[in-house]
């Protein structure tokens, strides 16, 4: 570095002059990013003016003669310690504090080792893949029944016992995915910190170059290397500064970066992984899940439904309170298939009604009210509820008539008019009763999903039960809610109904008419406190991804016996580098010889 020399900073369209620094030597435009390089001087010399240069001219400290110091008192004890004891004590600290510092050094650098990282990630996506594949947190009696023992296993080996034992019917909060994922999270913080930040360190710091070989040297194999002759440093700053680049001159040497932002971008990248491995590990310990299945009408306590994922989870603020369901309904498409469900849901406060003080779900005031679908979640409070699946509660149906009631049923003698006048059901004409329905999937000659349920048209007698008669009743089966299927009391189909039609039909001699069927939400209740911080996190890695992008250029120029000497690299996008200081160096004006020492004289005296 040349010292003593007037210090210039160079702006895009203008040239200012500064003052000389009156210690350091050098300019700090940005004293944050800004760091010392050692001067290179020979020993015993410090290049700064009013500093010794040998060591004979620095100040020196001696220490107290002995009749400086004040005598000890008689009465208190002399102690004496050995001189070869302090030492060896001192000796084993050090050799303890080495061992240490050594030891920590060794581990930061296994911790950063690339490959082993690489291997931590393909673990952490393999456990994540596999628990997407097998479905978690589902009852044994599911991992029993879907992953058997005998016959055909799951990709030739996968049974429930082994798959139990190993943990994988709760992947992502097993021991082994925490681990996993702290140790992926130490691999990047260690090699953060020993290989991101001193990269950036480095790229902070301002280096003139003070020889023509020095400059070249920076140009290393891919870089560019120039010679101008009779060409200014100040010019070529200009033109640097245009560009974008941050120029500072001194004494004839010149330095200039842009795009510092790509040497930050991988710390960025680094402190988004751990956001989002954070993030995750906190929805593992924090979180609370659960399923409910609430028939249309009906509400439920939140707490009561949902359970916590470990000890140290803290329960959200909304699981005190009642989520009621205002409805529930099907969209069709036209040729029949399912389009799309749909959920009526309210938030209700118990603790604070709007009925005088009533503490019941009716005077509840509502907080929040939503109608909720698939991809289309209810959120309050820190509680998210998913419309996941549906049932059929129950089916209302209107006991319209009894066909023996009337005159023309007696006179025919029917015998299914004579079982429905004698029934007890023929109390019920002009009523509607709701029959629960009960699920019929996966019962022995059953397909698909179906729900039936059962009406008795008149009590058994004691002589039809010696006999093993079948009861007298109706059987009425759904597979939706748009129609209901009947039969009598010996199984034989006696036809189909819409709920809402009011179209009466008669099964053993009861005129029945289906006026609904209810059906029941399926709800999955997650808390996840980490959400945040893992939508953070991908948010801040995308944004980081692309900055490190950004190609980090650093250029050097002196200016010594008439040449100027030019070196630069780029850590990305070498060619646009290339280019981009060919046509720099082309625009850098040449002054003969004379008028170049005369400009150069009128720098030097400004």
């Amino acid at each position: 570095m040349l010292l003593g020399q007037p210090t210039r900073w160079l702006r895009a369209g203008s040239l200012g002059h500064l003052r000389s620094p009156s210690q350091s030597g050098r300019l700090c435009r940005l004293p944050v990013l800004c760091k010392a390089k050692p001067s290179g001087n020979k020993p015993g010399q410090s290049g700064l003016p009013g500093l010794p240069t040998k060591p004979s001219d620095a100040p020196s400290l001696s220490a107290p003669t002995p009749g400086s110091a004040p005598a000890p008192s008689q009465n208190e004890p002399q102690l004496s310690v050995s001189p070869s004891l302090s030492s060896s004590a001192a000796s084993v600290s050090l050799e303890d504090t080495n061992q240490l510092k050594v030891v920590w050094k060794r581990l930061l650098r296994d911790l950063s080792s690339l490959p082993r990282a690489i291997s931590l990630m393909a673990a952490v996506f393999a456990f994540s893949a596999l628990g997407t594949v097998i479905p978690q947190n589902k009852p044994y009696s599911y991992y029993i029944e879907n992953y058997p023992i005998d016959g055909d296993k799951v990709l030739g080996f996968l049974s429930y016992d082994l798959l139990l034992n190993l943990e994988f019917d709760h992947i992502y909060t097993a021991w082994y995915f925490y681990v996993s994922l702290a140790w992926l999270a130490a691999s990047l913080a260690a090699c953060t910190w020993t290989r991101q930040w001193p990269a950036v360190k480095v790229a902070q710091r301002w280096r003139f170059q003070t020889s023509p070989s020095s400059v070249v040297k920076q140009a290393q194999e891919r870089g560019v290397a120039e010679v101008l002759p009779n060409a200014r440093a100040a010019d070529l700053g200009a033109l640097l500064a245009q560009r974008g680049y941050q120029v500072f001159v001194q004494a004839g040497g010149l330095y200039a970066f842009k795009g510092l932002a790509g040497r930050i971008g991988p710390i960025g990248v680094h402190a988004a992984l751990l956001l989002i491995l954070g993030g995750t590990a906190y929805s593992g310990i924090g979180g609370f899940k659960g399923t409910v299945m609430i028939p249309e009408g009906q509400d439920f306590r939140v707490a009561d439904s949902i359970r916590a994922v470990s000890p140290l989870a803290a329960p959200p603020t909304a699981a005190n309170n009642i989520m009621r369901v205002n409805e529930f309904k099907i969209d069709y498409r036209p040729d029949g298939s399912v389009a799309q469900f749909y959920s009526d849901l309210s938030m209700l406060d118990t603790t604070s009604s709007s009925s005088g003080g009533d503490p019941s779900p009716s005077g509840a005031r509502e907080l929040l009210r939503k109608t909720i679908s698939v991809n289309d979640p209810f959120r309050y409070g820190g509680l998210t509820m998913y419309q996941t699946d549906w049932s059929l509660s129950s089916v209302r149906i209107k006991v319209a008539g009894v066909a023996g009631t009337n005159s023309a049923a007696s006179s025919s003698g029917s015998s299914d008019a004579a079982r429905g006048a004698d029934s007890g059901i023929a109390t019920l004409v002009g009523e509607t009763i709701e029959l629960p329905f009960g699920s019929l999937e996966g019962r022995p000659g059953i397909s698909g999903r179906l729900w039936g349920s059962y009406l008795p048209v008149a009590a058994m007698t004691l002589q039809e039960a010696e006999q093993g008669k079948a009861p007298r009743g109706v059987s009425i089966l759904a597979r939706d809610p748009q129609s209901v299927i009947f039969y009598d009391s010996r199984g034989q189909f006696v036809g189909v109904r819409r709920p809402g039609s009011g179209k009466p039909i008669e099964v053993e001699g009861v005129q029945l008419v289906a006026e609904q069927i209810i059906g029941a939400t399926g709800l999955e209740i997650k808390s996840d406190p980490g959400v945040p911080w893992v939508y953070a996190g991908f948010g801040g890695l995308m944004v980081t991804t692309l900055v490190s992008y950004l190609s980090h250029s650093q250029v050097w120029a002196l200016q010594e016996e008439g040449y100027l000497y030019v070196a630069g690299r780029s850590n990305r996008a070498r060619i646009q580098f290339r280019d981009e200081m060919d046509q720099v160096l082309e625009s850098v004006p040449e002054y003969p010889p004379a008028q170049q020492q005369g400009q150069a004289a009128a720098a030097s005296q400004n």
